[in-house]
C-alpha cells in the first residue's frame, strides 16, 4: 500500500510540474494588440512566433520597401539628380496622403527621393520615383509584381507604390518578412531605414524617422528595434516592419492591423513586446556538445574494431528549446578503416542538421595509428592460409619424391 501512494504522491509533483511550466510560459507570452504579426530569423526564414501570419492583408506604406528595391535594382547612379515635377506627383496622391515635402523644381539626387520616402514615409518622393524609373508607372509597378514573384511572395500583389488601399494591393505578415529580409540585403536601403534623420543634398529638407517621431511623441522606449518601415491606413491599420538583433542573430518582426486611431503606436509596442519575449525565450544552445560522437566506423585487419570519431567544438543553433529527435548528422566517405589507412588522412565527412538547416560541415580524419591484427587477419582468411600451407606441404611431397627418384 506504501508503494502505491508514494507513487501517486511522484506523479501528482510530476503533473503539478508540468502545469506549473506552462504556466510559466503562457504568463511570460506577450500581449499583443496587433491581429497579425509574426517574428522571423532573418539567416533561416524560420517563423519563431506568430499570429495569422498567412493571412492576406493590406500593408499601408510597407510597400514602399519593395519600390525601394526596384529603385535600387534599375537606377545606375544614386547620385544622379533629377529635377522634382510636382504635376506627375499630383495625379497619383491625395491632400491626406503623408509627404516628405518635395517642391516643384527642387534638383535632388535619387538617393534624397529614396531617403525622403522612406524615412518619413514620403508618398511624394514615392509616386515621382515609380514615375520617372521607367518613365511609366504601369512598368514600375509590373516590375515590382515580378519581384515579389522572385522572391516566392505568394500572397502578395502591388498596384500602386504607396500602399493605398486597394482589392490588388496586399501581401501577408510572411511574405513582407520575405520583402524587409530582401530589403536589408541592400546596403543603401537597410542604411536608410536605420537613419534617424536625413537632410537632402540641396541642404532644403531635413525629414526625421516615423518611428523615432512616433516614438518620441507618444513617450514610447525603443530598446531593440534598429529599423524598419511603418504603415498606416484604413484597412491595414498601423503596421511595422522591424529588425532587431539579439547575440549577434538578426531577427525579423511584422505587425499589422493594430487600430490606426489608437492612442498608442502599438505596431512599436507590439514589436518591441514580441522583441522582449523572444529575446527571453530564445538563445544560442548547443544541438553537438565538444565531445558528441559523430560517427563510428568498423575496422579491417585492425585490433580496434571500430573508430568512434568525436566533435571538435559545440554545434549550436538559435533555439527556445534543443530536441534531438530535430537533430540528424549525415556521414559520407570511406564505410571500412584498413592497415592501409594512414593517420592524418581525410575518410570522410559529416553534414550536421537540424530540422533542414545545414549547421556545419566537420571532416573525419584518422587521428591516431591502429595496430594490425595479425589474428584478425588469420581468422578472417583462415581458407586461404590452409590453402596456401596444403600447397607448400604438397610442394615439400614432390620435391621429396623428385629427389628420392634421382638418388
Amino acid at each position: 500500500m506504501k508503494k502505491i501512494i508514494s507513487k501517486v504522491f511522484l506523479l501528482i509533483i510530476l503533473f503539478n510540474a508540468i502545469i506549473a511550466s506552462n504556466l510559466y510560459a503562457f504568463e511570460n507570452e506577450p500581449e499583443i494588440v496587433s491581429p497579425y504579426y509574426g517574428v522571423y530569423d532573418m539567416d533561416t526564414m524560420e517563423l519563431l512566433y506568430g499570429e495569422n501570419q498567412n493571412e492576406k492583408i493590406s500593408i499601408a506604406s510597407i510597400t514602399k520597401l519593395m519600390t525601394a528595391i526596384i529603385v535600387v535594382e534599375n537606377v545606375k547612379d544614386l547620385n544622379e539628380k533629377v529635377i522634382v515635377d510636382m504635376d506627375t506627383i499630383n495625379k497619383y496622391i491625395e491632400e491626406d496622403y503623408a509627404v516628405a515635402g518635395i517642391e516643384d523644381g527642387q534638383e535632388m539626387t535619387y538617393m534624397d527621393l529614396l531617403a525622403t520616402m522612406l524615412i518619413p514615409s514620403g508618398a511624394d518622393s514615392a509616386v515621382f520615383l515609380g514615375s520617372i524609373v521607367f518613365d511609366d508607372m504601369d512598368t514600375f509597378i509590373q516590375k515590382m509584381n515580378e519581384k515579389a514573384k522572385e522572391l516566392n511572395m505568394h500572397n502578395t500583389s502591388f498596384a500602386n507604390v504607396i500602399g493605398i488601399d486597394d482589392d490588388n494591393n496586399y501581401s501577408s505578415i510572411n511574405d513582407v518578412a520575405r520583402l524587409l529580409n530582401c530589403a536589408l540585403k541592400n546596403d543603401v536601403i537597410k542604411e536608410l531605414i536605420t537613419t534617424d534623420e536625413y537632410t537632402t543634398t540641396d541642404g532644403k529638407l531635413t525629414v526625421e524617422s516615423t518611428i523615432k517621431n512616433t516614438s518620441r511623441r507618444k513617450n514610447v522606449e525603443v530598446k531593440h528595434i534598429l529599423g524598419g518601415k511603418t504603415g498606416t491606413t484604413g484597412d491595414a491599420g498601423i503596421c511595422l516592419a522591424s529588425y532587431a538583433e539579439d547575440e549577434g542573430k538578426t531577427i525579423l518582426c511584422v505587425t499589422a492591423g493594430a487600430d490606426m486611431y489608437s492612442v498608442r503606436p502599438y505596431n512599436i509596442i507590439d514589436s518591441e513586446a514580441i522583441y522582449d519575449y523572444i529575446f527571453d525565450l530564445y538563445s544560442y544552445k548547443n544541438v553537438v556538445n565538444k565531445g558528441d560522437i559523430l560517427t563510428e566506423i568498423n575496422t579491417k585487419y585492425l585490433k580496434e574494431d571500430s573508430v568512434k570519431f568525436l566533435a571538435d567544438k559545440d554545434i549550436s543553433k538559435y533555439l527556445d528549446k534543443v530536441n534531438k529527435e530535430d537533430l540528424r548528422i549525415i556521414y559520407n566517405g570511406e564505410e571500412i578503416i584498413t592497415p592501409f589507412t594512414k593517420v592524418g588522412e581525410k575518410i570522410g565527412k559529416v553534414d550536421v542538421y537540424y530540422k533542414n538547416e545545414k549547421l556545419d560541415t566537420i571532416d573525419i580524419v584518422l587521428d591516431h595509428k591502429i595496430s594490425f591484427s595479425l589474428v584478425k587477419w588469420l581468422k578472417a582468411n583462415y581458407l586461404i592460409v590452409v590453402g596456401v600451407v596444403l600447397l607448400i606441404l604438397l610442394l615439400i611431397l614432390i620435391i621429396n619424391r623428385v629427389k628420392k627418384r634421382k638418388s
